[in-house]
């Protein structure tokens, strides 16, 4: 009978692969502190992150492991080497397995030596220039004079005091010299809309929800591990407000927001400039945004608007056939600018300015294209009724009327070997360049840590996903998955 038992459990995971899917969120609200003589452990709302005491570096987050619901961690503790490590939920007490990188029931913690030890939050520390601390209450204060609780406090013994606030995250000190360090890890806010990649650099943001306290933009390293943050709601010209989409170029960063386009110097990282209908827009929801050249094209929730940046000029182009269109997404292929509107797909000539609507022969771009994602000759289109893929020197299209049929698609990814579509119910993966092509879903079975994936982003052997429960990279090109 244990033999059946066990076997029945080790199908019910096969399909959770070990490193498939890693979730970066917001870590900030921190509930517990561990460490052993190698790293220290922040219990977070969102799961577990990890800090190397010798590299004085972030490691990945365990919030890719399988076995438990990471929301629901309650208390963590690890032993002195690093080799044991159990964590407690409403479920029961679980502990994580090195070699599996998943986590089992267990029924009780062995008693765990360790230095380590909770005190109470010195009343003296000397934070860093612009920010306070509250000895009295044991609260830090940031540059703008917000406050944040200390909710853990480990002496780990050999030196230095490992910090967990509730809010702003993690914070280190020595023991004994008590001055504050900052350790950012995790996102702002946990929804991610978009993700911009700025040369090896990710950008992030999307809505606000109702408990997010800190909001705005979140970059991110992912081969140092480092994150750094610009935040929305501060001071007037970068309100709290939900952010669409996002690019660049050498000198700025551009936002849409359901309130205009904002223009983010990235010298001065500060909001340099907004453009909304009191500048051309007959729509302040922005949903997409393109430059090319001293040109920007805004997609707005009614046409697209073509503004000069050298001269401050906005023209908003609205023909007959184009009036009043939602437009989701903005491509450029050489002289072409490819749009995907509520209308339909089409393409505006730079030099003429003449726009044309494109209709594949099995007219499955009929109604609403969402997405538009270019693959050397190759561009794929994302509709409600399928996809398509238009080869721009030969112009010749196929389609793939059915892959969205049961879905809500939100956004594609393509590559030479696959096309991927973000919905409501995950990610669907076309595997095109198969003789046979076929179609793969990954949900939160797979590793997802939610089925509403907004963006997506091709890296390589990678994703990179948003959804409402942060940034996901997820390993589409997984060797011990068998399809």
């Amino acid at each position: 009978m244990l033999i059946i038992t066990i076997v029945l459990g080790i199908s019910a995971q096969a399909h959770f692969i070990r490193g498939q899917a890693v979730t970066f969120a917001d870590f900030s609200h921190i509930r517990q502190v561990a460490a052993s003589s190698s790293h220290v452990y922040f219990l977070t709302t969102q799961g577990i992150t990890r800090y190397s005491k010798e590299n004085r570096t972030w490691e990945e987050p365990l919030t890719g492991t399988d076995g438990i619901n990471h929301e629901d961690i309650q208390h963590i503790w690890v032993d002195i080497f690093d080799n044991k490590l159990y964590a407690e939920t409403s479920m029961g007490l679980h502990e994580y397995d090195l070699l599996f990188e998943s986590w089992f029931p267990v029924t009780e913690v062995p008693e765990l030596n360790s230095p380590s030890r909770h005190i109470s939050p010195p009343s003296i520390m000397y934070p860093p220039a612009g920010f306070n601390y509250d000895g009295g209450t044991g609260h830090f204060i940031d540059f703008w004079g917000r406050y944040f609780q200390f909710i853990d406090v480990l002496d780990d013994g050999s030196g230095d005091l490992w910090i967990g606030t509730w809010g702003y995250g993690a914070l280190a000190a020595g023991s004994a010299s008590h001055y504050l360090e900052l350790l950012p890890y995790g996102l702002l806010q946990n929804r991610v809309n978009t993700i911009y990649d700025d040369d090896g650099i990710l950008w992030v943001s999307g809505a606000i929800a109702d408990d997010d306290f800190r909001t705005g933009l979140t970059t991110f390293d992912p081969d140092k591990g480092e994150f750094s943050y610009i935040e929305s709601g501060i001071t007037p010209d970068f309100p709290a407000v939900d952010v669409n989409c996002l690019t660049g170029n050498d000198d700025n960063i551009y936002i849409g927001t359901p309130f205009g386009l904002l223009i983010l110097d990235r010298q001065t990282r500060q909001i340099s400039r907004q453009i909304t209908t009191r500048d051309g827009f007959y729509n302040e929801n922005v949903l997409s945004v393109l430059v090319t050249g001293d040109t920007l094209f805004a997609g707005t929730a009614e046409g697209l608007a073509m503004i000069t940046l050298t001269v401050d000029s906005t023209r908003v182009v609205r023909p007959t056939q184009f009036a009043d269109a939602i437009v989701y997404d903005l491509e450029k292929v050489g002289a072409t600018i490819w749009i995907a509107s509520s209308a339909g797909a089409y393409r505006l000539k730079l030099g003429s300015g003449k726009l044309q609507r494109f209709l594949d022969p099995d007219m499955v771009l009929f109604g609403d294209v969402y997405d538009i994602e270019q693959f050397e000759q190759y561009l794929w289109f994302l509709s409600d009724e399928g996809l398509v893929m238009l080869n721009t020197e030969t112009a010749e299209s196929q389609s793939y009327n059915k892959i969205t049929n049961r879905l809500t698609p939100n956004a594609l990814a393509v590559n030479d070997t696959i096309a991927v579509v973000a919905s409501d119910k995950g990610l669907t993966i076309l595997f095109h360049a198969n003789k046979k092509p076929y179609t793969r879903d990954f949900t939160t079975a797979d590793g997802l840590p939610s089925n509403f994936i907004y963006t997506v982003l091709m890296d390589g052997d990678y994703l990179w996903l948003g959804s409402d429960k942060g940034l996901t990279r997820f390993l589409w090109n997984n060797p011990e998955r068998i399809d």
